[in-house]
């Protein structure tokens, strides 16, 4: 099978490393632009080529949608799928009605990775099941095939990468104003922030409630610190800023 992908930006590119990955990578055929993103794929992965053209790359056997959304119309003028081909929609806003109605004869779905997939880690969702699609991707992470299009974007909780990156920052500064070099605490908190999630992917779902006690002793900082944020409102600002801005950003999509 020969997969194709139109546009190549930083999250095509994220798939293709995770597919070149596999023992049996597939042959792939990327889209000239961007230029140098392309060229490198193309010349890092014996199995990946660089087409001249959108079109070129829209005759293989599974193609990717993988550009903004205010380039959709432009790289995909004049291009059309047919019977037996697989399209799968990376771009945001791009619904399963409107990819249906532009291309009725092809197989369809959408497909939203994250940049983990580089590396066979963490979630990816997709809609409706394509039985290539979950076969092609079930071996690079968490594939999670939802029952409604809707439930796609996990109510938004695929925004939260960039914030919880700004939280490490503040921990770690938390503890260079407590006196440790950057490194050091830069190291500790990474590591830290590394084994609970790490424990928290081994814990069975009947013991998951228990990981908040299980990390707790009574009276101590732990819990002192949970106590303090608790008592803040901390733990409630992610869902309603999520339900905030999702909403906005649905609304303006749509």
């Amino acid at each position: 099978m020969l997969i194709g992908f139109i546009g190549t930006g930083t999250i095509s590119a994220a798939v293709i490393e995770g597919l070149q990955s596999l023992p049996e990578a597939p042959e792939i055929v990327v889209s000239p632009r961007s230029e140098a993103m392309s060229v490198a794929l193309s010349t890092k992965f014996r199995k990946v080529r660089r087409a001249n053209s959108n079109a070129e790359v829209a005759t293989a056997d599974m193609v990717f949608l993988g550009m903004r959304p205010m380039h959709l119309e432009e790289a995909m003028t004049g291009i059309d799928f047919g019977l037996g081909q697989i399209v799968a929609s990376m771009v945001a806003g791009f619904g399963l009605d409107d990819i249906r109605a532009r291309w009725p004869r092809a197989t369809v779905c959408r497909f939203i990775p994250l940049p983990g997939i580089a590396r066979g880690i963490g979630p990816m969702a997709t809609y409706p099941a394509v039985p290539e699609v979950v076969e092609l991707f079930g071996p690079l992470g968490d594939l999670f095939v939802v029952a409604d299009e809707s439930n796609l974007h996990f109510g938004g909780l695929n925004s939260f990468m960039s914030t919880y990156y700004e939280m490490q920052r503040a921990l770690i500064d938390a503890g260079m104003a407590a006196g440790l070099p950057e490194a050091d605490a830069r190291g500790y908190v990474v590591s830290l922030l590394g084994m609970l999630a790490d424990t928290a992917q081994r814990t069975p779902e009947a013991l998951f409630g228990k990981l908040v006690e299980e990390h707790q002793t009574k009276g101590g900082l732990n819990e002192r610190v949970r106590a303090k944020l608790l008592e803040a409102g901390w733990f409630n600002t992610p869902a309603a800023v999520l339900r905030e801005t999702t909403s906005l950003s649905y609304k303006k999509l749509g």
